[in-house]
């Protein structure tokens, strides 16, 4: 009984030996890897970001820049407009060929001497001191410099957002003519800034000189517009903009965040490149939690440790369980399971949800022809190339053997049946490259729009959808078929 206490003492304190020396490693190595990460990320990975942006933002805006100014000193331009700007379809043609050739969403001339606005289809208004959509004329007008970089709506192309690079006109007498100039559009730079957040897994946005947030891009992880209103941010806000580019840190609610500013001259606008910080750190804190589960299943013994690994396992299993190894879609079980939550909301919320059930034509003949790895190389590009062409609110999976199923949501029938003639008509295009074949397929797809309203089930809709496929196989496959 004495031996069993003294072992029992004995394994007692070498126990705590053992956890005080395995939590005084693993608390010191996080916190060492947490300061590695944090001046790694504020001298290097945050600059570097910002400039490689920078960098690709420039080629998208200083190309309009100095299109605006070959217009602004363009003699043909002179001698139209000192002409009495007879033929208006000859400006016209010059701005349509401007436009097409520089690939811009605009361009443009005001007279002013008539205060015509001349666009790529002709006369657009007249200029009107007391029309405020026509203020930024009058304001040009009176500026010193040669141009300015304004950000508006563009009445040409739909009242898109975009950015106007206005140039002042003069001849050769130095005699005032108008304004002209190009715009490019915003969608062109929020797409851009949409890459780039998901390439560099970083915040990024553009900010104006009052503090206003001019253009984000699919990261919202901050809803004002305004920075001196965001919390933490606030206080350094007129710092942030009274440099050039340098490096900030400020805490929220939610975290603490790295901020790099730098000031892009070409468009007066200032890059926001924000990180939060926890999330750089995430590895290693969950490596550290790693490292004290590890302990606590050494100290509990060999079986807690051995379920705890068999838990494991059995939740990555489940995860690999619901994805198609192949393609690397969503698999059927998967998809019913997910699918049921989309149609509740489509009853609850009278959203629309249209269903393409979609076959690959003669699939069979391929194997046959090329063997199944050709077969599987053509699964594989399917898969990629409809991946691409939705959305991600879409659910897209692989529904069996040669046959995929994409929910669309919030689409209306007219919608359903032009993205899946979209989607024909690409996949026909696509050539698949296996060895020294290449091998083009087609595809045959039912299309119906899921009934919210009368409580229809998946398996209601699904049959739908296989009726309208059978059909476009029965027509003569590669083609859609649309069942109401």
């Amino acid at each position: 009984m004495t031996h069993f206490l003294q072992r029992r003492k004995l394994t007692i304190v070498l126990c705590v030996l053992l956890s005080l020396s395995f939590l005084a490693v693993s608390v010191v190595s996080y916190y060492s890897s947490k300061k590695a990460i944090h001046i790694s990320l504020v001298e290097k990975e945050l600059p570097l970001t910002s400039n490689a942006i920078y960098a690709e933002l420039q080629k998208d805006l200083i190309r309009p820049f100095f299109i605006s100014s070959m217009m602004a000193t363009n003699t043909f331009l002179y001698d139209w407009a000192s002409a009495g700007e007879k033929n208006p379809e000859v400006i016209a043609r010059y701005l349509a060929e401007t436009k097409d050739k520089y690939q811009v969403s605009t361009t443009f001339f005001v007279s002013e001497k008539t205060a015509n606005y001349y666009y790529p289809k002709g006369i657009l208004k007249t200029m009107s001191a007391s029309n405020s959509a026509d203020k930024w004329y009058f304001r040009v007008r009176k500026l010193q410099e040669p141009y300015e970089i304004n950000i508006d709506y563009d009445k040409a192309n739909n009242n898109a957002l975009a950015i106007f690079l206005n140039f002042r006109v003069f001849n050769q007498q130095q005699q005032y003519l108008g304004v002209t100039g190009v715009g490019l559009s915003m969608n062109r730079l929020y797409a851009l800034l949409c890459q780039y957040e998901a390439q560099y897994q970083k915040n990024i946005y553009l900010v104006d000189s009052t503090g206003k947030v001019r253009l984000t891009g699919s990261n919202r992880l901050h809803d004002t517009r305004d920075i001196y209103r965001r919390e933490g941010l606030q206080e350094l806000a007129a710092e942030t903009l009274a440099r050039k580019k340098t490096n900030f840190q400020y805490q929220t609610e939610n975290g603490h965040y790295l901020l790099h500013v730098q000031y892009m001259p070409e468009v007066r606008l200032f890059l926001f490149v924000e990180s939060k910080e926890d999330n750089a750190t995430s590895e290693v804190r969950q490596a550290l939690y790693f490292n004290i589960m590890v302990w606590l299943a050494i100290v509990m013994a060999t079986i807690l440790l051995t379920n705890m690994m068999v838990r494991h396992y059995q939740k990555e299993l489940e995860r690999m369980a619901t994805i198609d190894h192949l393609t690397t879609l969503m698999n059927r079980q998967a998809f019913e399971l997910v699918s049921q939550q989309m149609l509740a909301e489509s009853r609850r919320h009278d959203i629309s949800v249209a269903v393409l059930m979609i076959d690959i034509d003669y699939f069979k003949q391929v194997n046959d022809s090329y063997g199944h790895a050709a077969g599987d190389k053509v699964l594989e590009d399917v898969a990629h190339l409809l991946k691409a062409m939705v959305r991600e609110s879409d659910m897209l999976c692989r529904w069996g053997g040669e046959e995929f199923v994409i929910f669309l949501h919030q689409c209306q029938q007219h919608n359903a049946e032009r993205i899946a003639e979209q989607i024909r008509t690409t996949i026909a295009k696509h050539e698949s490259v296996y060895g020294l074949y290449s091998l083009n397929v087609t595809l045959s797809i039912g299309v119906t729009v899921y009934r919210g309203s009368v409580n229809e089930t998946l398996a209601t809709v699904m049959a739908r959808a296989d009726a309208a496929l059978y059909s476009a196989k029965q027509q003569g496959r590669n083609r859609v078929v649309m069942s109401i």
